[in-house]
């Protein structure tokens, strides 16, 4: 396993020299400086992918340290050296974006199974940030979020029907995405040079829905003052998206459905035959076997479009994707709107995680985006959602966690670390990463607080 390269940060020449030397015969690429200057000088100038310092150095502090190297790269791994008397100020150094800390004398053993564990955190997410960029380079899967067993069958599914001619009807409610897979469909397969075309069925009239799909010819109706191409000779050659095809009435059905079966069709008016090799996607929310029984579709089209069928999730039913999800709209709509937001509060992560989402992402992006704007502060607050995600969102505001009246540091601390791991579900690594804490920090408070039991 490749070594990561360090720098080591020490004004005690002794404690600096024999750390240096037993680092580099351990195999990692290391360097080392007794001030804080040239430390940031070093840094500046210089990559590192971890930075041990202590945290008091005769020009600088440890803090600055910190600010310094995460501005250079956000990436960067540090580790803070202080003495045990001062095991707060590490603590509030990993607050600021420390990974880990260490105290006075330096238990070699311990910082060699630190970095071990901060290189291995970095290989995987360097490995995670390649395979990802691999996976949009060749599959082009952008706005497709999701880690959760649901979408990963979704990427394994579009990848496997991209490449054939097959017609897809998407199942999915309201705001699940789609169109978006629509589009990743379209663009994996040998049409994606080609034009990609939508139609929203469910907002146009018969008639006009009859020419968007087949065009018209002049004074077919009135109103129509000029010749018009419809989509299906928009899309030729490439693919033709109808979202909520289950809306068309039994006049349009029978046209597509002779579309589909000849490729041929003629313009609302019109008397010449026209071909068009076009891939059919199409998408509803609704149940079209049960609209057959009901008597509102053609059981023919239905068996024309279902030849390959993808059931899209609700947001509800993979709500571990709700994190990655908040990630990605915070940095679209902070960027969009100008402003500087960090992230959310555990309160906030618990209300978007405990709501229903009836709406699906399409609700959550809108949610965030909102918060966005009306944030006050660099974390998104409860207050800041929309009032039906937060009923009591005029109190959120003055409420953080409830302490109750006399508690002890320790319990406060307990109480804010439990509360962050019931936001996560139970993830360590997320309850950390919104304390500002490190995985480490909360192991090792649950274990302390196991003894105490």
């Amino acid at each position: 396993m490749k070594k990561p390269r360090i720098l080591l940060v020490d004004d005690d020449k002794n404690t600096a020299d024999g750390l240096t030397k037993i680092l580099l015969q351990d195999g990692y690429d290391t360097s080392c400086t007794y001030t804080g200057k040239e430390a940031l000088n070093l840094i500046e100038s210089e990559h590192f992918d971890i930075v041990i310092t202590d945290m008091k150095l005769p020009d600088i502090s440890g803090f600055s340290i910190i600010e310094k190297a995460k501005k250079k790269d956000v990436d960067i791994a540090v580790v803070m050296i202080t003495a045990f008397s001062s095991i707060q100020t590490a603590i509030d150094a990993v607050k600021k974006g420390a990974d880990d800390y260490l105290t006075k004398p330096v238990n070699i053993e311990e910082l060699e199974l630190i970095l071990k564990k901060i290189w291995e955190r970095r290989l995987l997410v360097l490995q995670n940030k390649e395979l990802k960029q691999k996976l949009n380079d060749k599959y082009n899967f952008s706005g497709i979020i999701g880690n959760s067993p649901e979408i990963q069958l979704i990427y394994k599914t579009i990848t496997e029907i991209a490449p054939t001619a097959a017609t897809v009807l998407i199942y999915g409610d309201t705001g699940t995405g789609k169109e978006l897979i629509a589009n990743a469909i379209h663009y994996n397969s040998d049409r994606k040079d080609k034009p990609f075309v939508a139609l929203h069925c469910a907002s146009l009239s018969e008639g006009v829905l009859e020419s968007e799909l087949f065009g018209h010819e002049k004074g077919a109706f009135t109103g129509a003052v000029s010749q018009r191409r419809g989509r299906f000779e928009l899309a030729n050659g490439g693919s033709l998206f109808l979202d909520e095809v289950g809306e068309m009435n039994s006049h349009i059905q029978i046209k597509l459905l002779r579309v589909l079966e000849t490729g041929k069709f003629e313009r609302v008016g019109g008397e010449k035959t026209f071909e068009s090799d076009v891939r059919i996607i199409a998408a509803t929310n609704r149940d079209l076997e049960e609209e057959i029984k009901e008597g509102r579709f053609r059981e023919d089209l239905y068996y024309r479009l279902n030849v390959i069928n993808l059931k899209l999730p609700s947001l509800r039913e993979r709500k571990e994707d709700i994190g990655l999800l908040i990630d990605n709209f915070l940095v679209k709509y902070s960027k969009k709107n100008k402003k500087d937001i960090k992230g959310i509060t555990p309160q906030s992560a618990k209300l978007l995680n405990n709501y229903d989402w009836p709406g699906n992402v399409r609700e959550l992006e809108n949610a965030i985006e909102r918060a966005v704007v009306m944030a006050r502060n660099e974390y998104i607050e409860p207050g800041d959602l929309p009032s039906n995600i937060n009923v009591n969102s005029k109190k959120s505001r003055k409420e953080t966690f409830r302490i109750p009246s006399g508690a002890t540091m320790k319990e406060i601390e307990k109480k804010v670390i439990i509360e962050a791991l019931q936001t996560t579900n139970g993830s360590k690594s997320k309850a950390a990463k919104i304390l500002g804490i490190s995985t480490r920090k909360i192991e090792y408070k649950i274990k302390e607080w196991s003894k105490d039991e």
